[in-house]
């Protein structure tokens, strides 16, 4: 099939374009950093898909060379990191981008989309929460992303011959990935001090060969119509848990101190303050204090139900976390 991936410079679009490269498709990415999270592939365009014209050019850079039309969107492009992005920008980039995006498949008479979509979409819900929990999006990012999806249902709706499927990732992970599973793996590297509470409650993560092997479901899956899985690794672990699947490795330990949730959100504000006056990223804010001691407990039952099978488990891709980490940080 052909295939136009947004955000391919990211750390899902980058693997993204290799992987359905090596299943036989033919791919083209748009992104508009030329920095790449993984192995940059060739078929990269930059461009912004906020812009008609720069998604027109790559569809006819891709149809002159290829002789044929794209087929497929998989959307991966989204502003995310959890720091210096505003509520506008998040916006921009997640409603107004997917909006845009929704317009040039509708002009090109592309027909099939998988929008990839993130379990922010939910907030925090109390308790175990599957695909048809109510959307209630506690962060400018969940909302923007919602805001996204909502459109793509809509551009469904409107034409029933428009194959959508909505794919919510838990936190993802894997080798070049910097973000929650890593920090978390820095810290029992490099400060094994303190955890919040007893570490009891469920964080669910998905690791990067999960995620391209649910698009790849996925694609198998396009038919008229919505559908929409969360995709998230079992089992499901809690946090402590996880701490010790981590420190099964040499050279992580777990933490020696306990502290309860509020007091570690009270020493986050402490450094909310120069981060905020200073521009700094820093590894501690109150944010991230909440987010470590929140559950996250989301589980992919209709996925399970439809076929999905996990391929690689959640130990393994742990491990190859882990040495990857280690391989950087000698």
């Amino acid at each position: 099939m052909n295939i136009l991936i947004t955000g391919s410079n990211g750390f899902v679009g980058s693997n993204l374009m290799w992987e359905l490269e090596k299943d036989g498709h033919t791919v083209i990415g748009i992104d508009i950093s030329e920095h790449c999270e993984g192995k940059k592939h060739p078929e990269t365009m930059l461009g912004d898909i906020r812009s008609l014209k720069d998604l027109n050019n790559a569809s006819s850079n891709f149809t002159k060379k290829h002789n044929s039309p794209i087929q497929l969107i998989i959307h991966c492009a989204a502003a995310k990191n959890d720091f210096g992005i505003s509520r506008q920008e998040y916006f921009s980039h997640n409603k107004y981008g997917t909006k845009t995006l929704l317009n040039f498949a509708t002009q090109q008479d592309i027909k099939k989309l998988i929008y990839i979509s993130s379990v922010g979409v939910f907030g925090y819900p109390e308790g175990k929460a599957n695909e048809d929990t109510p959307y209630h999006p506690d962060t400018d990012y969940g909302a923007s992303k919602l805001a996204g999806e909502l459109l793509c249902i809509k551009w469904q709706q409107q034409n029933p011959r428009n194959e959508l499927i909505v794919i919510r990732p838990a936190a993802i992970f894997g080798p070049h990935n910097f973000t929650n599973t890593y920090k978390l793996i820095d810290t029992l590297h490099r400060r094994p001090f303190l955890t919040i509470g007893e570490g009891n409650h469920i964080k669910t993560i998905v690791s990067i060969s999960t995620v391209i092997d649910m698009i790849r479901f996925a694609i198998q899956k396009l038919a008229p119509g919505y559908q929409h899985y969360n995709c998230i690794d079992e089992p499901y672990l809690t946090l402590k848990e996880l701490m010790e699947l981590i420190c099964s490795h040499p050279g992580f330990t777990m933490p020696r101190i306990k502290i309860p949730l509020q007091a570690a959100i009270g020493i986050g504000k402490l450094f909310d303050i120069p981060a905020k006056l200073f521009s700094l990223d820093l590894p501690v804010n109150s944010d991230r204090m909440r987010k470590l001691g929140t559950a996250t407990f989301f589980t992919a039952e209709k996925a399970k139900r439809d076929g999905f099978i996990q391929k690689v488990s959640l130990q393994d891709s742990i491990t190859a976390m882990c040495d990857w980490y280690l391989s950087i940080n000698k």
